[in-house]
């Protein structure tokens, strides 16, 4: 019996496949280091300055929120980078479970772009009324600053509505039926003596 031929291999997924494997990994070995930092370093300054000098009571909600569970994101980017290594290496390997984390995670980061944008406008609010002017600033300074911060909101929504619409035509080329064939069984039968050929 003839073996069925293997699949094609397209260049799209093997350069896909490294790109992220690249990216991951070094996101992987700069993550595990940061959170060694905070965990040995900075969170014991952190915890002892709380202790001695609580925040300000008019402190907006936002940024409270944010120091209060900044070692969470430490921790999730260093899962998702972990995650994201894993599934990249199983692109390269052409197994579908690898396939399948990979869409996964190209739809998380989808979602956590949308979701960064709107804390993102969120928190550069809050910061508008934390930061206090200077006594002897001119009158047109509230307003550079306030520019400044629209254009930070504006380059951020541009960014994220990009790389969302990358993630996402990546998920499409994912899901196209030429590349599923890559990851599908490959039947390969061994021919003994004695089988038709």
């Amino acid at each position: 019996m003839s073996a069925l031929p293997p699949p094609i291999r397209s260049s799209f997924v093997t350069v896909l496949g490294w790109i992220f494997v690249c990216l991951a990994g070094f996101a992987t070995l700069m993550s595990l280091l940061q959170n060694l930092m905070f965990q040995m370093v900075f969170l014991p300054a952190m915890q002892q300055q709380l202790a001695t000098q609580p925040m300000p009571a008019e402190m907006p909600v936002p940024v409270g929120w944010l120091f209060a569970h900044i070692i969470w994101f430490f921790r999730a980017f260093l899962l998702v980078s972990v995650t994201a290594l894993i599934a990249s290496i199983g692109l390269l390997l052409r197994r579908n479970w690898g396939r399948r984390l990979f869409i996964g995670l190209m739809g998380f980061a989808i979602a956590y772009h949308v979701l960064g944008l709107a804390f993102q406008w969120w928190f550069m609010g809050s910061m508008q009324s934390l930061m206090p002017l200077p006594p002897n600033a001119p009158a047109h300074f509230a307003d550079g600053i306030r520019g400044f911060m629209r254009a930070m909101q504006i380059f951020g929504a541009i960014m994220a509505i990009g790389f969302s619409v990358l993630y996402g035509w990546i998920i499409k080329r994912l899901c196209s039926p030429a590349v599923q064939r890559e990851f599908g069984p490959v039947n390969i039968s061994s021919s003994f003596p004695g089988d038709p050929k």
